[in-house]
C-alpha cells in the first residue's frame, strides 16, 4: 500500500536552496532564451526540495534540490531572490528515489514539449483574453512577427484542417506550413495533399498547385456565370469533345474566308471550352463548332470555292482547254461484279480513312490532356521556385557553391545573361525576388536600381544580388510555360531548354526541392501523366446533349 507523501507549498529564497550532489545532468545548458524568459517572467513552476537539517532544532531550514535545477539556476543568474517551492517529507522518500525521478522527469516519452500548433494556439489565447502582441512577444522570447503569425495560423485553422492534422499525425508541421494550410480549411483534400507533399519534400510546389487550382475554379466559376447568361455553350472537357469538332480558328466559311467568332456565336453549332494551352488567363476560352459540315464550314482547301477552282484546273489539264456544257466524255458502265468490287473497295476504304481518322482523334486528344497538364504542372514549378530564390536571396549566408556559380556564370556569359539590359521585364522579376514592390520594377531608372544593394550592405548580400541579376534573367528566359515541351512548337524550345538545364540543376545543387516537370527538363525525359480523371455526371450530361444537339442538326 502505497502513502501519498506530505507536500508544503512556501516561496523559498534562492540561497536556501543546493543544488542535489546526486543530480546525473551534467550541463544545464543555461541558454540566452531561457535566462531571458525568467527574467522576465520568473519561476512559474515550482521546484521541488526536501529539507536537509530537519532534525536540527532552531537551525535555519536549508533545503535540497530534487527537481527544477534549471529553474533555481536560472533564478540565482538573474538576480531573483525567491522562487516558489513544493518541500517533501523527507521520511516517506525510498531509497533511490532521486535518480527514478530524474529518469522519468526527464524521460522523452514522459516529457513531450508543445507542438507548434499547441503553441500557435496558445499564443492566439493569450492575444484573445486581451494580452498585446508586444507583451506576448516580450514574455515568451518571441518576436511580434512570429507572435501574429501564430495567432493567424491557429485562428484559420478550422476544425476540418484540425481533424486532417489530426487523422495524418502532422502535429509537428511549422507554423509557416500550418498558416499554409489555413487557406484551405474548407477544402480537406487538399490539406490532405498538402501534409502528404510535405512529408515528401515538395510541399511549396503542391502549394503552388493548389493555390492555381483554387485560382482556376473561381474565375472559371464566374465565367461560366456570363456564358450562362449571354446563352453560350461552354463544353467542359476539351479532350472529350464530338468527333467532327474543329477549332474555329481551323475553319473557313463556303468563299474561303476565316469565320469570325463573334458572328459565328449565331450558328447552332458554337460552343467554347477552356483554353489551357498557354494563357495566363486560367479562364480563357477557345471558340469550336461541334459539327461544321452540317453548318458549310469547311478547312481551307475543301470550300466549293476552292474545289470548284480545282476541278477547273483538272478539267482544263485533261481536255486542254476548258470544256463545254455537255461535251464531256462518259465511260462505258462496268458489269456488276466490277460495280460490287469496287461498291467493297470503296467501303473498304471508307472504314480505313474512318478508323484511322478516329485514331488520330483520340492521339490528339491525349496529346491536348498532356500538354495542358504539363502547362499547369511548369507554371506552378515556376511559382514554387521563384518562392525559393525569395527565401534563399534574404539568408545570411550563402552556399558554397554560389559564389563559383556567379562568377562562372558571369564570366562565360550565355545568352540568358547577355540579354540584361535593365529592361522592364527582368526588371520586374528582379524587384520581386529582392523583396522590393511591383512598382519598383516596372519604374525604374538605372540610377534607382543601384539603390536596391543598400547602402551597407555586406559581401554576401552583394554576391545575393548578383545572383538575382542572374537569375532574373534565367526566370525570363525559361517562363514561357511550355519550356517543358520537347515538340518543338514555332520556337527554339531546345535553347531554351538548355539553358534551363543548366540553371534547374544549380538550382537543385543550391537545396531547391526540384518538381516532377524541372526533372523532366533536366534529364531531357518527356513530361507523362496518369490517364485523364473522368469527367463529373454533371459534365458529362452536358457533353451528351450538346452531341445529341449536333446530330440533330447534321
Amino acid at each position: 500500500m502505497s502513502t501519498t507523501p506530505q507536500v508544503t507549498a512556501a516561496l523559498l529564497r534562492t540561497d536556501q536552496i543546493h543544488a542535489n550532489p546526486r543530480n546525473v545532468r551534467h550541463s544545464l545548458e543555461l541558454d540566452d532564451e531561457f535566462l531571458n524568459s525568467i527574467a522576465e517572467n520568473g519561476v512559474l513552476v515550482p521546484v521541488v526540495v526536501v529539507q536537509m537539517n530537519a532534525d536540527v532544532p532552531d537551525a535555519e531550514p536549508v533545503y535540497e534540490l530534487k527537481m527544477g535545477h534549471r529553474r533555481h539556476a536560472g533564478a540565482r543568474s538573474g538576480g531573483i531572490e525567491s522562487i516558489p517551492s513544493l518541500i517533501l517529507d523527507p521520511s516517506l522518500r525510498e531509497a533511490g528515489q532521486d535518480y527514478i525521478e530524474q529518469l522519468i522527469e526527464n524521460d522523452a516519452a514522459f516529457r513531450r514539449a508543445l507542438s507548434p500548433l499547441e503553441q500557435a494556439d496558445a499564443l492566439f489565447g493569450a492575444l484573445e483574453d486581451g494580452a498585446s502582441v508586444a507583451n506576448v512577444a516580450r514574455r515568451t522570447g518571441r518576436s511580434k512577427e512570429q507572435v501574429s503569425q501564430a495567432a493567424e495560423a491557429a485562428q484559420r485553422l478550422g476544425q476540418g484542417t484540425r481533424t486532417v492534422l489530426e487523422a495524418n499525425d502532422a502535429y509537428d508541421l511549422d507554423l509557416e506550413v500550418l498558416a499554409a494550410l489555413g487557406e484551405f480549411d474548407d477544402d480537406p483534400d487538399a490539406v490532405a495533399r498538402l501534409i502528404e507533399a510535405h512529408r515528401h519534400g515538395t510541399f511549396t510546389y503542391q502549394l503552388s498547385q493548389e493555390r492555381t487550382d483554387r485560382a482556376e475554379r473561381t474565375a472559371r466559376e464566374t465565367r461560366r456565370t456570363e456564358l450562362k447568361r449571354d446563352g453560350i455553350r461552354l463544353w467542359e472537357n476539351a479532350s472529350n469533345l464530338p468527333p467532327r469538332a474543329q477549332w474555329l480558328e481551323d475553319l473557313v466559311d463556303a468563299d474561303g474566308e476565316d469565320l469570325d467568332e463573334a458572328a459565328h456565336v449565331r450558328c447552332p453549332g458554337h460552343a467554347v471550352v477552356w483554353d489551357d494551352t498557354g494563357s495566363a488567363d486560367p479562364a480563357a476560352l477557345a471558340a469550336l463548332c461541334l459539327n461544321p459540315a452540317a453548318y458549310s464550314h469547311y478547312t481551307p482547301g475543301t470550300e466549293p470555292a476552292a474545289q470548284a477552282a480545282a476541278d477547273h484546273t483538272v478539267n482544263a489539264d485533261e481536255d486542254g482547254e476548258e470544256g463545254e456544257e455537255g461535251e464531256d466524255e462518259r465511260e462505258e458502265p462496268e458489269d456488276e461484279e466490277a460495280q460490287r468490287a469496287a461498291a467493297e473497295e470503296s467501303a473498304r476504304a471508307r472504314a480505313e480513312a474512318e478508323a484511322k481518322a478516329a485514331a488520330e482523334s483520340e492521339q490528339r486528344k491525349r496529346e491536348h490532356h498532356r500538354k495542358l497538364a504539363g502547362n499547369k504542372a511548369y507554371r506552378a514549378a515556376t511559382e514554387a521556385r521563384r518562392a525559393f530564390l525569395r527565401q534563399l536571396i534574404v539568408r545570411k549566408s550563402a552556399p558554397k557553391p554560389l559564389a563559383a556559380w556567379v562568377t562562372r556564370t558571369l564570366l562565360a556569359c550565355p545568352k540568358p545573361v547577355q540579354s540584361w539590359t535593365g529592361d522592364v521585364s527582368r526588371s520586374a522579376i528582379l524587384a520581386d525576388l529582392l523583396g522590393l514592390s511591383t512598382d519598383d520594377g516596372t519604374a525604374v531608372s538605372a540610377d534607382d536600381r543601384a539603390t536596391w544593394t543598400g547602402a551597407t550592405a555586406t559581401p554576401t548580400r552583394l554576391l545575393f544580388v548578383n545572383f538575382a541579376v542572374i537569375a532574373a534573367c534565367y526566370e525570363k528566359r525559361i517562363e514561357r510555360a511550355n519550356t517543358w515541351r520537347q515538340d518543338q512548337p514555332e520556337w527554339d524550345t531546345e535553347e531554351i531548354r538548355a539553358d534551363a538545364r543548366v540553371y534547374l540543376k544549380t538550382l537543385g545543387e543550391l537545396g531547391h526541392q526540384l518538381s516532377p516537370v524541372e526533372r523532366n527538363v533536366i534529364d531531357d525525359t518527356p513530361f507523362d501523366i496518369e490517364e485523364e480523371t473522368p469527367a463529373t455526371p454533371d459534365e458529362d450530361a452536358d457533353s451528351d446533349q450538346s452531341d445529341q444537339a449536333a446530330d440533330t442538326d447534321d
